[in-house]
Order: structure tokens, then sequence, then C-alpha cells
């Protein structure tokens, strides 16, 4: 493999050099540094062991939601301006603040105020990060490996997730703060990490002079937002991705209701950690069998079916949640991969953020209608529901609009070159 100058190089794609190499390693290393595991299983449950109801946990997602959509974008434009690394750094920093002080916070003002703040954090990460893994792939490795390489870190950081999951289950009934001091502890741990990832080619850290503007930006995303490809692919993907997020608020609220003691959350977080990381061990092999379109029309029957058997039988919630996590897992570097294919590098980032800006949007509005009827409903039956309604409107969508393209046109992904050609 070539270098950053030369962009491919002489050798096979695939096979790069030992510093190479030790450069994807530090990547799966700082992945598992955003590792969530020993916090997550615990994580509504410290609200509701502080006295606040299911509305108040759902709305105070919602505000998460608000947030993200509110930040997606100057984050995403930062990260084109100031750079990756500096972008992940702040997101970084931003995050250990959130995690730390989280189990400390006086009442619900503040714990809406520090849901905006993780929202900023979590946006300053989500674009940027998968647009400094493309460009480095594109310039020493091959993009090709994009869903590869970006699920293989997801599985690294699943698997220390798992582990965690059980010990901050168990650090919770000791104290609990303990869960979240410990995994901002590690959360830490990625701000050497970074800072020893080389520069891209970006506009924050480019050395060509070009500087990529607000201007820019507002017209990069007005273009993509044109192209069918893209706009309905978003809206598809921001479907499924809701009913993700729902679920995810109310499961911990669907163990108690199911008879789950919290001792057992731990064990259950730690399966559902491991399972997704056998799940993002498939992706290469679902992508070159299925594509990203026959994965992605998979959603609308694998959703639908299992969330309607939670009405039938409230026991199946639990295999359910194992479903969505795996289903979520193995669609997000699928998902990255089909945007980053056709998006040029100015600007990458800002893109990206714009389409977590629209499946945040759909999240929130989710998030809101789930927590308006979570008190009625009873967590179990919300969940099912969510997924009768979500499928069938992913269904109507895939059969109007076609929103999972084959192919990128030809100048849609020029690389650097600011192509918008419409699809």
């Amino acid at each position: 493999m070539g270098d950053v100058g030369d962009g491919r190089g002489d050798g096979a794609a695939g096979d790069p050099g030992a510093a190479d190499r030790g450069l994807i390693y530090r990547y799966y290393l700082y992945r598992i540094t955003t590792s969530a595991g020993f916090y997550l299983p615990v994580s509504v449950l410290i609200l509701r062991d502080k006295g606040y109801g299911l509305g108040f946990v759902g709305f105070a997602y919602a505000v998460y939601a608000l947030g993200t959509l509110l930040s997606e974008i100057p984050t995403g434009y930062l990260g084109d301006r100031l750079g990756r690394r500096a972008s992940l750094a702040i997101g970084c920093v931003l995050r250990v603040l959130v995690v730390g002080v989280y189990p400390f916070l006086p009442g619900k003002g503040a714990y809406l105020a520090i849901h905006l703040v993780w929202a900023a954090g979590r946006s300053f990460r989500s674009g940027t990060q998968d647009a400094w893994l493309y460009e480095i792939l594109e310039a020493r490795f091959d993009a090709g490996e994009f869903a590869r390489i970006e699920s293989r870190g997801r599985m690294a950081r699943l698997t220390v997730s798992a582990g965690g999951a059980v010990v901050g289950s168990l650090l919770y009934g000791m104290d609990p703060s303990w869960p979240f001091l410990v995994n901002a502890g590690l959360a830490t741990l990625g701000l050497p990490l970074l800072w020893t990832f080389p520069a891209v080619q970006g506009a924050g850290e480019s050395s060509d002079g070009d500087h990529f503007g607000v201007g820019d930006a507002v017209t990069m995303l007005r273009a993509q937002v044109e192209r069918p490809a893209i706009r309905w692919f978003v809206a598809y993907a921001a479907l499924f991705h809701a009913l993700f997020l729902v679920t995810r608020i109310y499961e911990q609220p669907a163990f108690e209701e199911i008879g789950v003691p919290v001792a057992g959350f731990g064990l259950l977080y730690a399966g559902f950690k491991l399972a997704s990381a056998a799940a993002a061990s498939t992706v290469g092999r679902l992508q070159a069998q299925f594509g990203v379109r026959g994965t992605f029309a998979l959603l609308i029957p694998l959703y639908g079916v299992a969330y309607a058997g939670v009405l039938v039988m409230p026991a199946l919630v639990v295999p359910v949640l194992f479903v969505n996590r795996g289903l979520s897992t193995i669609t997000a570097p699928l998902r990255n991969q089909y945007l980053n294919d056709r998006l040029a590098d100015v600007g990458r980032s800002t893109v990206l953020s714009g389409a977590a800006m629209a499946m945040a949007l759909v999240g929130g509005v989710a998030r809101v209608v789930a927590g308006a009827a979570a008190d009625g409903l009873g967590a179990v039956a919300l969940l099912g529901w969510s997924g009768v309604v979500i499928a069938p409107l992913g269904a109507l969508l895939w059969v109007t609009k076609s929103p999972v393209r084959t192919s990128a046109p030809d100048g849609a992904t020029a690389r650097g070159s600011g192509s918008t050609a419409t699809d």
C-alpha cells in the first residue's frame, strides 16, 4: 500500500504495511474507548430510581434528539473546518464531562441541560468519525473496505461493552455513580489515541490553503438533498433508526415489567453486546451476498414480524431486543458506506452530519410520541406497537420511492471534486 501522498501506491488492496496496520489497530483501540458498556445497563434505571416517570424519561431523550438536530450541522461544519482530529477530541472531552457528572445532577432541569450537551458531544463525533475513517482508507488502503473495517471497530467496542455491562450492573449495586465514573475514565483514554492519528486532506487539516465556508456547506447540503439516492435513503434509514432509538429507551422499563431483576440487567446487556459483536462480524458477508439494497429490504419483514409478536406474547420482548441490536449493528456501517460512496471528500462531514440531523429529527418526533404514550400503554406494549406502525411505513416508502439505489451515478463520487450530479 502507498502512503497519503501517493494515494494508492503499488501494493495490493488489503495488504498494508506494518505502519498502516498499526494505524488500523489504533483505530480499533479508539473505538473501544467510545464504549458505553459500564453505564448503559443503568442509564434509564438511575432516572427511575431518582423518582422520574417514563414520560420524563422519554422527554429527556427527546431533548437529546433536539440537541442532536440543532448541533449536527454546526459540528459537521466544524469537522470540515477545524479538522477531523480536533472535532473528535472536542466530542471526547464533552462525553467525559457528561458521563462523569450524570449521576450527581440535582433535578429535572439539570438532566435536560446535560442531555443537550451530550447531544453536542455525540454530534462532534458522528459524521466526523466516519469521514476520517473513509478518507484514511481511501488514501492508504481501499475505500471499499469501509464497511468491513468500521464493523470490526464496532465489534471490538461491543465486545468490551459486554464485559462492561456485567461489571457496571454490579458497580451500580454498590454505588450508582461508579458505572458512570469508570466509563468516563475509559473515554478519557481516547484523547491520547486521537493525537496519534494522521491528518487527512480535509478542510481543517489540508495544506493547500483552500477553505470550506458556511456558504459552501449550505450549497453542498442543498445539492445532496436534491439527489433522490440520498434523500429517500436517509428517510428510509431514519424510520428504522427511530424504532431502534425508541426501543433503546424503553428496554429497561420493559425488563422491569416482565420481572427481570436489576442484577440481571447487566447479563442481558452483556448478551446484547456479544450478539451485536457477532452481528458486526457478518457485515462483510451480508454486503457481498445481498448488497446494501437487499440487506435494507429485509428490515421490513424482520422488524414487522418480531415486534408484532411482542403484542401477542410479551415475553418475546427479550429476543426482539436482541434482534433490534443485531439489525442496528449490521445496517449502520452499510448505511455509512452507501452515503460515503456518493459524497465528495470536501464537505463530507457536513453532509454526513446533515443525514444524522434528519435521522435525529425523525427519532426526536418518535421519542416525543412514545413518551406521551408510554405511561398509558406500558413499555412492552409501546415497543410492540412502535414496530407494527413503523414497518408498514418503511414498506410504503420502499414501494413508492425505491430509497436504496444499487449504484452511484457517474460523477457522484468524484473525490474532492465537490461533484453533485443527481441520481
